[in-house]
C-alpha cells in the first residue's frame, strides 16, 4: 500500500478515477448532453418544418395553372371545365 502523500500526488484529492462516475462526466454531465441534443433535434425539426412550408406556399395551384393554360390557349374551355371538374372532385 502506497502512503496517502504518494496516492495524492499520482492520483489527485479525488482518488484514481478523479471523482466521475468512470465514463469521463461529472454526474450532471448526462444531462445537460441530453439537453443539448433534444434541443439541437428540435431546432432542426422547426427548421425543416419552416423550409417545407415554405415550399409548399411556394408551389402554383392547380387551378391557377389551368386558368393559365386557357388563358394562353394550350387547352379550350371543355378541357378546361373537364381538368376542373376533376381536380374539384379530389381535392381534400
Amino acid at each position: 500500500m502506497q502512503p496517502l502523500t504518494t496516492a495524492l500526488l499520482q492520483h489527485g484529492p479525488m482518488g484514481p478515477h478523479g471523482g466521475t462516475t468512470g465514463m469521463g462526466m461529472a454526474p450532471g454531465g448526462w444531462w445537460l448532453l441530453l439537453a443539448a441534443v433534444l434541443v439541437a433535434a428540435v431546432a432542426i425539426g422547426v427548421l425543416l418544418y419552416v423550409q417545407l412550408q415554405r415550399e409548399a406556399a411556394t408551389e402554383p395551384d392547380s387551378l391557377e395553372t389551368l386558368k393559365q393554360q386557357y388563358a394562353s390557349g394550350e387547352i379550350d374551355e371543355t378541357e378546361l371545365e373537364t381538368r376542373a371538374d376533376r381536380l374539384l372532385q379530389y381535392e381534400p
